[in-house]
């Protein structure tokens, strides 16, 4: 191949390369551009004189939205213990296309950091900027729901 051949296929290959899976020495080399921290709160909790909140079932339920073209993103789980910083998780990694929108739960919130219980941050890193925004719930013992709260996460330009 010559010139403007190899030119091509090297376009190509790139080109392919980036519309590949975000995973290995790839996800090093994605610009994360942007990053948010919602508050989360994932669990039972039974109602004591020392818990940090009130007895029930809390919920947190994460709406992202890609107003744009293509977006790369990934999340990870910060726990938060009392008095003592706890676990934080590894990142994992996501993909949504223009206007598709995604939710992270509870479940998935709790499967990531491993725990049944989880008070912390959930993060998302994004390459373009996103519509984030965190719906809060707690339910009583009869598993209806007693506080409904909504919040729209702003970005963080990362250096």
């Amino acid at each position: 191949m010559r010139g403007r051949g190899r030119l091509v296929a090297g376009m190509l290959a790139g080109a392919a390369l980036l519309t590949g899976p975000a995973s290995g020495p790839a996800l090093a080399q994605v610009p994360f551009a942007y990053e948010y921290a919602v508050k989360v709160m994932c669990g039972g909790l039974a109602a004591r004189a020392d818990a940090p909140f009130a007895g029930g079932r809390y919920y947190t339920a994460v709406n992202v939205h890609n107003p744009g073209n293509r977006v790369d993103l990934r999340r990870k789980v910060a726990v938060a213990n009392r008095g003592e910083a706890g676990r934080v998780s590894s990142f994992e990694m996501m993909r949504l296309g223009p206007d598709e929108a995604l939710e992270i739960d509870c479940a998935l919130i709790t499967r990531q950091a491993g725990t049944d219980w989880v008070q912390g941050f959930l993060v998302i890193q994004s390459t373009r900027e996103l519509d984030v925004v965190a719906v809060y719930t707690v339910a009583a013992r009869d598993n209806v729901v007693t506080t409904l709260d909504m919040e729209r996460v702003p970005p963080r330009r990362m250096p």
